[in-house]
């Protein structure tokens, strides 16, 4: 699923550190799952979260086998975004859309996978002449997905009120420290989150970071530099050269 910042590219050398350690029955736990492009490619027991409650309503259609349209043009995608802009904003819209159909719209058919941040995607024409229909391409990624999604335990929740298994192995892709972020993770409160990452490290649990940098007593086990459309100077667009990487909290 092409979502920002997904970590599908870097997920063959991001898991076999995250899960070297990992017990049979052991929780793997994404409170920031985002586009389920790490936990898809995990076994076992299984929790994916997000406070997208968009995204996990999808999810959750898709897995039940909900109705969902594969042409969607640019006039459904305008009324979707106007329905999830009302809703935000806590206005009734003259058109009813549940919050799977949302999602499903907004996700299959934003630009970037910029949920209706990012403008419609459509179709284009190529540098050689052929058509590249974006809103296909999308659904058949998250097609791919589908069936290493089925047993996975969805929740739609913030990051603190996810109840997680006891010496579960945490990962978090959080929005990333002065980048470009979705609507619903503007205002993230990074030292609230350093601190709950510290306290689930004391109960027993392993928790793993990605971000372009956290405090001292975070220990850097895995960087590398890469091209992204996000950057750790703030801006976003284009492909700027930066530096992933995964932490944990030193011993």
């Amino acid at each position: 699923m092409k979502y920002m910042g997904s970590k599908n590219r870097f997920a063959k050398e991001l898991l076999p550190i995250i899960l070297k350690d990992r017990t049979d029955g052991q929780y793997y736990v994404e409170p920031f799952a985002g586009g389920m492009n790490m936990i898809d490619k995990v076994g076992g027991e299984r929790i994916a979260s997000d406070n997208n409650k968009y995204l996990i309503a999808m999810w959750e259609g898709i897995l039940d086998e909900r109705h969902r349209p594969y042409d969607i043009p640019k006039d459904l995608y305008n009324v979707a975004r106007d329905i999830f802009n009302s809703k935000e904003k806590g206005f009734n819209h003259t058109m009813e859309m549940d919050n799977f159909m949302v999602g499903w719209i907004g996700f299959m058919a934003s630009a970037n996978g910029r949920f209706f941040e990012g403008g419609y995607s459509g179709k284009s024409k190529t540098k050689i002449g052929t058509v590249r229909d974006y809103v296909a391409e999308s659904i058949r990624n998250i097609e791919k997905q589908i069936p290493k999604m089925t047993d996975v335990v969805l929740e739609s929740c913030d990051y603190r009120d996810l109840i997680i298994p006891d010496n579960s192995i945490i990962y978090c892709d959080i929005p990333y420290k002065g980048t470009k972020q979705y609507t619903t993770s503007k205002g993230f409160d990074y030292n609230s989150f350093y601190n709950w990452c510290r306290e689930k490290s004391a109960d027993g649990h392993t928790v793993y970071i990605s971000e372009y940098s956290m405090p001292l007593d975070f220990k850097c086990v895995w960087e590398k530099q890469a091209k992204s459309s996000l950057s750790a100077n703030g801006k976003s667009g284009g492909n700027k050269v930066s530096t992933e990487k995964l932490f944990k909290l030193k011993q």
